[in-house]
């Protein structure tokens, strides 16, 4: 189970704080989606978890053990990040790419093993035919791909037990069937008994897919809980300063969220998120 305690996130020593006191658990069998307006701490928020950012108050538990007192060879075996700006540098293959989330597990030469679950990820994601293609050669949502089947690569290890993926963007720069089939496979995921948490930007597709919902605003949370809570019109109105308006799916009868134009159309987006109010209005946050 994931614990984050409280945490507080600073930009550098001295800089603004990123994020203030947020707290939520994560248990196995569980996707969280973290929804917000572009700046409202959800990759920060993400980061902190997979150990990129130091936490300056507040603790980050896994598995009842704080996230900085593992070793790095076992983190690396159960915690898998993908970051939304993931990049290759080099001209390696989409099946070098993938097999890089087996380092972990092998020093010099991989395993039949490590094979297996390289063959395994890349048909999860329906990268079958690119093994020998090289990632500056495919599409930006191939590449996107290619590494999130590398992080399931890299937690296809029964041995740990639930395990912790954590997804920035995953859909990025794909097409609508593989959003769906990305989403799909992170609940596939959860459900075998593991931890997810994904920042999203598609409201509808979280709602589709989560089992429970992180609202964030200008470095806090602002709500954590299932769909029926957090799927608030005048909460999802609060969060991204749109009129909301919640109906049903038309083929699935789950919540359908619409956002309405910005009330005051003669100002700019830019110039209403200058002028929006704080969010330190009174919002209460029980621990999840």
């Amino acid at each position: 189970m994931l614990h984050v305690d409280r945490i507080a996130v600073r930009a550098g020593r001295s800089g603004p704080v990123l994020l203030h006191d947020v707290s939520l658990t994560v248990a196995p069998g569980c996707l969280l989606a973290v929804l917000g307006p572009n700046g409202s701490g959800k990759s920060t928020l993400l980061r902190a978890i997979g150990g990129e950012l130091p936490v300056v108050r507040g603790s980050i538990r896994w598995k009842q053990q704080h996230i900085d007192a593992w070793d790095l060879y076992r983190i690396a075996r159960e915690r898998a990040f993908l970051d939304q700006h993931s990049t290759v540098p080099f001209a390696f293959t989409a099946e070098e790419v993938v097999m890089m989330g087996r380092y972990p597990y092998f020093m010099s030469v991989p395993s039949r093993a490590d094979h297996v679950a390289v063959e395994a990820a890349m048909r999860i994601m329906h990268l079958e035919g690119f093994r020998g293609r090289v990632m500056p050669g495919m599409s930006g949502g191939e590449q996107q791909r290619t590494h999130i089947a590398r992080v399931l690569a890299q937690l296809d290890d029964r041995r740990t037990g639930p395990s912790l993926l954590l997804l920035d963007e995953p859909l990025n720069d794909l097409d609508i069937v593989h959003q769906h089939a990305v989403m799909q496979q992170a609940r596939d995921h959860a459900e075998a008994g593991n931890c997810v948490v994904a920042v999203i930007h598609d409201v509808n597709l979280a709602v589709q897919y989560a089992h429970r919902i992180a609202l964030m605003g200008q470095g806090r949370l602002l709500a954590c809980g299932s769909i029926d809570e957090t799927i608030d019109e005048e909460l999802l109105s609060f969060t991204y300063g749109l009129p909301a308006k919640v109906s049903r799916h038309p083929f699935l009868g789950i919540p359908w969220i619409h956002f309405g134009p910005t009330q005051a159309t003669e100002r700019s987006i830019f110039e209403q998120e200058r002028s929006k109010p704080s969010i330190d209005r009174s919002v209460n946050v029980p621990a999840q």
